[in-house]
């Protein structure tokens, strides 16, 4: 069992019709989906094989349900169902250019605030009993570093943003005897580390604040991947873009697949690097065609 703790939302996504022009309104096609970082990584994960829990937090709102009832339908254990009376659900807006890539994005994840240490204590013990956690920085500080202090399992973290990504500093430095897997996108990087340009500095950084492997994707540029032993720069695949949103959902769910199958951080990273580049290709955060990542 892997334990996902993360978002669940629901994504509209706007993909202009021709090209993209900015400051104007776009002829556009307007796609609604379920999505989220933890559940996008969860629903990977599923697709790929594995027995994934997610653990997040829904509103009451009409949209709710639905987005319970399809987190279960793609094969993925809702456990504990943490519901905040009068709440509603958090919502993603994309608005991606003629290639594809995003434009502008606006969270509203204001329901994430509702999962507490407290919560996370209480299953914590299930939680341990995961082959591993992989949490994203959609949920706060404080349950972040509760995680680094009592997760007994691999802990993998997710940045998620440059925004939310100052979070992970929380778990630097903390005493852990399992490891601690990062992965970030070149600004999260250096928004953390204070070094710009230098990829190699960069992971080295990461590697001194107690991070045990470090992974830091840049785009069409490839990925820099670093277990403080030897890093890589592994090259990104050529792929028509269609909808770059999901792409580093994919990749992180791909590694911690990978790794719990028992692969070295370079073949994780060539995993992670094909399955962002299936994301890429789907109208949607989500590519079915994952599944034929299935190593374990």
């Amino acid at each position: 069992m892997i334990t996902v703790i993360g978002a669940a939302n629901i994504d509209i996504t706007a993909s202009p019709i021709g090209r993209y022009v900015p400051c104007d309104s776009n002829p556009s096609r307007v796609e609604i989906s379920f999505g989220g970082v933890g559940r996008n990584i969860a629903h990977n994960l599923c697709l790929m094989g594995d027995e994934v829990r997610l653990f997040t937090v829904f509103g009451d709102d009409s949209i709710a349900l639905s987005l319970r009832d399809d987190c279960r339908r793609v094969g993925m254990t809702v456990d504990p169902i943490l519901e905040v009376a009068g709440a509603r659900s958090n919502y993603f807006i994309c608005v991606n250019d003629h290639n594809g890539e995003m434009q502008a994005g606006a969270a509203d994840m204001e329901l994430m605030s509702h999962l507490t240490p407290e919560m996370v204590a209480a299953h914590i013990a299930s939680i341990n009993a995961s082959e591993a956690v992989v949490a994203d920085c959609n949920i706060s500080g404080d349950v972040l570093q509760y995680l680094a202090t009592s997760c007994k399992t691999p802990l993998y973290v997710d940045a998620t943003s440059a925004a939310k990504a100052v979070k992970i500093n929380r778990v630097l430095g903390v005493n852990r005897h399992e490891p601690l897997i990062v992965k970030v996108n070149h600004a999260e990087a250096v928004a953390l580390s204070g070094i710009k340009g230098d990829v190699e500095a960069m992971a080295r950084w990461f590697i001194s604040q107690g991070v045990t492997r470090i992974f830091i994707t840049m785009g069409a540029r490839g990925v820099y991947c670093s277990d403080g032993g030897h890093g890589i720069l592994q090259p990104s695949r050529a792929v028509t873009v269609v909808n770059a949103t999901g792409a580093g959902d994919a990749f992180m769910a791909a590694v911690v697949h990978a790794e719990c199958g028992g692969a070295t951080i370079n073949d994780a990273c060539a995993q992670g690097i094909l399955a962002a580049a299936l994301a890429l290709q789907s109208t949607t955060a989500v590519n079915p065609e994952i599944s034929q990542l299935t190593a374990k």
